[in-house]
């Protein structure tokens, strides 16, 4: 008997397979679905035929003219912008600038569900003993932090997905109900480990974000004797923050196992290669999204995951579901035809006033462009501010490589300069002391004149006094000019300042994360923005620095 995996699988593979039309009856069925809503009826949803007929009728647009529709549908308006029940909102973690709220209706998560169920036929064609039914290691949260005036359950999007399905988490995954429930990040990741290293038995491990992984080895290290002795013991530590009641339903779970201590005090013994392996040694592969500025963790990884087949997951956002991994390793996207109506922006029209766009057909392979989506849930023509590149097709459906956030881009003076090259330029900078980055963030520096980019750097080890900052900040100059010569070009016009570099103290990247977690960012959502923007956080690097600025 076939399984639904396989099914979905064969579906995705027929609309691939017809894309172009796929694309073009989506985006009729949810006008023919939206006509009478308030926003449907303003804009003349059911006098619309054609794909031209609808980009005629409504400009391209961002969030901005959406939000006072947002806020009616949070005091609890129906029918503003969908004709589906909101379920939820959805909160973005702010990262490029100010926090939108955004409908998420049961058709939207049955697309993410979908997704999912498309990525686990992937992986189980590429990785046979995935199929093997034990439970999986989930580093995820259900935290859904507050309600808004209409009553709606609001949240970041990884946490509304757990939440969804709070019922299945006991039979699927290691870590008990209660575990997701927690606020603090560290707590939380604590009770997955206690819970996820009593089983030697786990197929799989899953975190939304490298960034994710890592921040579970690094609590490994630092807290696997803790881990080592609660499991031999049995018993939960005092310091972690938990309701009463929690704590007696999580101490029921647990028993004694001085057995397994001792095998996982063998197994951290030994260092950090394969460990992840040795922990769990049916672990059959991993999966996180690794692409984009999650790539410098990535490298970190590495040693930890050695061994282990690596899924670069579904390409998720929420606004809606834009495409799935069909490799392992390689972070490249089939676009999900079927689950919006997609639209292209050209990269060198990304600035225009008008610009125009391109349906997924007429995509030229190796071009740049920014996602426009329109979706069921009420988003229209709506400029999600991804840039991705087309680096093929599967059947008709494009393939497409996330490169950046347009408000990741450095381009004070039009030099647009992207994250990728400025992380290449700042690891080629570091690695002329020997040096590799754990983390990092660019300030744009305008009250200088010229203005110019400061780079503060939370570096991989112990950081001594032979870091010499004003030949790094030197290096790093030479490197951006390598990487970017439209910035080369500015810099010698004078229009732009040399930009300067700042090793900063340890934890300041957790620090960062913590401002946009007490913002309402969900822990294990929450991205460190490769561009700093906001003024506490421009503060908060500053005021981090271990030396200060090089002369010059």
């Amino acid at each position: 008997m076939e399984s639904s995996s396989l099914r979905e699988k064969r579906t995705f593979d027929a609309q691939a397979r017809d894309a172009a039309n796929v694309n073009a009856d989506t985006l009729r069925a949810l006008l023919h679905h939206n006509r009478d809503t308030e926003f449907g009826r303003r804009h003349g949803f059911a006098s619309l035929r054609t794909v031209a007929d609808f980009q005629r009728a409504l400009p391209v647009s961002t969030y901005e003219p959406f939000r006072p529709y947002m806020e009616r549908i949070a005091r609890g308006e129906r029918n503003v912008l969908t004709a589906d029940k909101v379920e939820y909102l959805g909160v973005t973690s702010g990262t490029t600038g100010q926090r939108k709220l955004l409908p998420v209706t049961r058709h939207h998560m049955s697309h993410m569900q979908r997704s999912r169920v498309i990525g686990q036929a992937v992986v189980a064609e590429k990785v046979p003993a995935s199929r093997q039914a034990s439970r999986g290691m989930l580093l995820m949260n259900a935290v859904l932090r507050e309600r808004s005036q209409g009553g709606l359950p609001t949240g970041a999007l990884t946490a509304i997905s757990v939440h969804a399905m709070s019922r299945l988490l006991p039979l699927v995954t290691t870590s008990p109900r209660e575990a997701f429930l927690l606020r603090a990040h560290a707590d939380a990741l604590y009770l997955h480990l206690l819970f996820g290293l009593r089983q030697r038995e786990v197929g799989s491990l899953q975190a939304p974000f490298a960034s994710g992984l890592l921040d579970m080895v690094h609590l490994l290290e630092r807290r696997g004797a803790d881990l080592v002795e609660d499991i031999g013991r049995g018993v939960l530590r005092p310091e972690l923050e938990l309701e009463p009641a929690q704590r007696r339903q999580l101490q029921a779970r647990l028993r004694p196992d001085p057995e397994r201590a001792r095998e996982l005090t063998q197994v951290l013994q030994q260092g950090p290669h394969g460990l992840v392996r040795r922990l769990w040694p049916r672990l059959s592969y991993v999966s996180s999204i690794v692409g984009g500025g999650f790539s410098l963790y990535i490298r970190q990884l590495a040693p930890y995951l050695e061994g282990l087949p690596l899924y670069p997951a579904s390409y998720v956002s929420t606004e809606g579901i834009l495409g799935v991994s069909l490799e392992l390793e390689r972070p490249v996207y089939c676009l999900m035809s079927g689950a919006a109506f997609f639209e292209f922006i050209p990269e060198q029209e990304l600035d225009a006033e008008t610009p125009r766009t391109l349906l997924p057909e007429q995509l030229v392979e190796g071009e740049s462009y920014e996602l426009v989506l329109t979706t069921r849930a009420g988003l229209y023509r709506y400029r999600l501010g991804d840039v991705v590149r087309m680096v093929g097709r599967y059947h008709q459906a494009p393939l497409l490589e996330f490169l950046y956030r347009r408000g990741s881009l450095l381009n004070l003076m039009g030099e647009k300069t992207s994250e990728q090259a400025a992380s290449q330029a700042l690891q080629e900078a570091l690695a002329t002391q020997g040096l590799l980055p754990g983390d990092y963030s660019a300030v744009e520096e305008t009250d200088a004149l010229p203005g110019r980019y400061a780079f503060f750097v939370e570096l991989q080890g112990a950081v001594g006094p032979q870091v010499d900052t004003a030949r790094l900040s030197q290096a790093l100059e030479a490197a951006l000019c390598r990487t970017n010569p439209f910035y080369e070009l500015i810099r010698r016009s004078e229009r732009l300042g040399a930009a300067t570099l700042h090793p900063v103290t340890p934890g300041t990247f957790q620090a960062l994360r913590n401002v946009l977690i007490q913002r309402g960012g969900a822990p294990s959502q929450v991205k460190v923005p490769r561009v700093v923007r906001d003024a506490e956080m421009r503060e908060l690097l500053r005021t981090r620095r271990l030396q200060g600025p090089p002369p010059g």
